[in-house]
């Protein structure tokens, strides 16, 4: 990707996040139709209405190439480009009316993410990331860090225990309690969080495709360090079933005794 059609997919993210927020702030804090998905997690009329102005927009735009979101599934056309998409990332946050909740897109080429967006209507904060370019509101995102390289210094952060497996939780459960600090909830505002200094660590299991794969561009444009639990690299697998287990953090070492604690 070029510099002008990095210029033109990052106005037409603008655009599609423009789009959805429409639909996610209208009903975010109100009387919302709450359903339960076979897998247990919550979904409203806002996501599902979300997700078709977002296809319907990308379809006229780009109608060759393949749609990956949460709640219609796999549009598949053959493409070597697929728009990875969750809707409303957090939609537990979003039903209470916690600002936490985002909108999170990529587009992937042959399977790795190009270019990402994580957009939060109701904090007005938008992330774009694409090679070494991090955008906060569209312009440049710089940070001067407080320098901790170690576990013991740190502050990690988790959405929740209901992410992980049994033996999971044990292992998690012993990673913190080596930490200075540790918050529970967050969703996908945690790993922005890592970008702006907030947190220096997040570990994650039981993710799906579209929570995680449209943050990476945005972390690896700031040089934040995202692997697997075994360290390594995090690669989109096409299917809705696929599960990912995630280690991010700004500091090696402290990258490293995450893996550590997690194997």
């Amino acid at each position: 990707m070029n510099e002008a059609e990095f210029i033109e997919i990052s106005n037409f993210l603008n655009l599609l996040a423009d789009r959805s927020k429409i639909i996610t702030l209208e009903g975010f804090s109100s009387d919302l139709t709450l359903q339960v998905k076979d897998d247990g997690s919550p979904v409203t009329d806002y996501d599902i209405n979300a997700e078709k102005i977002l296809r319907e927009t990308i379809s006229a735009k780009f109608p060759n190439h393949n749609i990956f979101a949460e709640e219609m599934g796999f549009t598949k056309n053959n493409s070597d480009y697929t728009w990875i998409i969750d809707p409303i990332d957090g939609t537990r946050s979003y039903v209470i009316g916690r600002p936490l909740w985002g909108t999170l897109i990529s587009l992937a080429f042959k399977g790795e993410p190009i270019i990402g967006m994580a957009d939060f209507p109701a904090l007005d904060e938008r992330w774009i990331g694409y090679k070494k370019k991090c955008l906060l509101n569209n312009s440049s995102f710089t940070k001067n860090y407080k320098s901790i390289t170690s576990l013991s210094e740190s502050t990690v952060g988790c959405t929740g225990p209901h992410l992980f497996s049994e033996i999971g939780k044990q292992k998690y459960e012993t990673l913190i309690k080596k930490a200075k600090y540790h918050v529970w909830s967050g969703d996908c505002h945690n790993y922005c969080l890592v970008i702006k200094g907030g947190l220096d660590l997040v570990v994650e299991e039981g993710l799906s495709s579209y929570d995680i794969l449209p943050l990476m561009p945005i972390l690896k444009a700031k040089d934040i360090i995202i692997t697997d639990w075994n360290s390594k690299k995090v690669s989109f697998k096409n299917d809705l079933y696929s599960k990912y287990s995630v280690i991010v953090a700004r500091d090696k070492n402290i990258h490293e005794t995450a893996i550590y604690y997690m194997n």
